[in-house]
């Protein structure tokens, strides 16, 4: 099973291959920010992948449009959309 270490927070969650980060997230009370509840339209949920990329679904259509228009570096994804098949580190601004 994937694990997920939330770089910042000091915290690895093993997780269900083929979760979202998202979801992981909430399962596990993390704070994660969010004003769409995971339908892929605010970017607020943007995450920073420091390892395993390699480990994540491809960006959908209805991400990379969003990814876009909110100028995400390569290495950024949104968490309600990025799905794990392995293992992964990330963080984000606020932790």
């Amino acid at each position: 099973m994937p694990v997920i270490n939330f770089h910042g927070l000091g915290i690895k969650i093993t997780c269900d291959f083929g979760e979202t980060i998202f979801e992981v997230a909430m399962k596990n009370s993390i704070p994660l920010a969010e004003s769409c509840g995971g339908e892929k339209v605010c970017g607020h949920c943007r995450i920073t992948v420091i390892h395993g990329i390699e480990n994540l679904s491809e960006p959908e259509p209805d991400e990379r449009k969003l990814m876009a228009e909110k100028r995400f570096s390569e290495n950024e994804r949104l968490a309600c959309s990025t799905r794990i098949y392995g293992d992964v580190k990330i963080t984000t601004s606020y932790w």
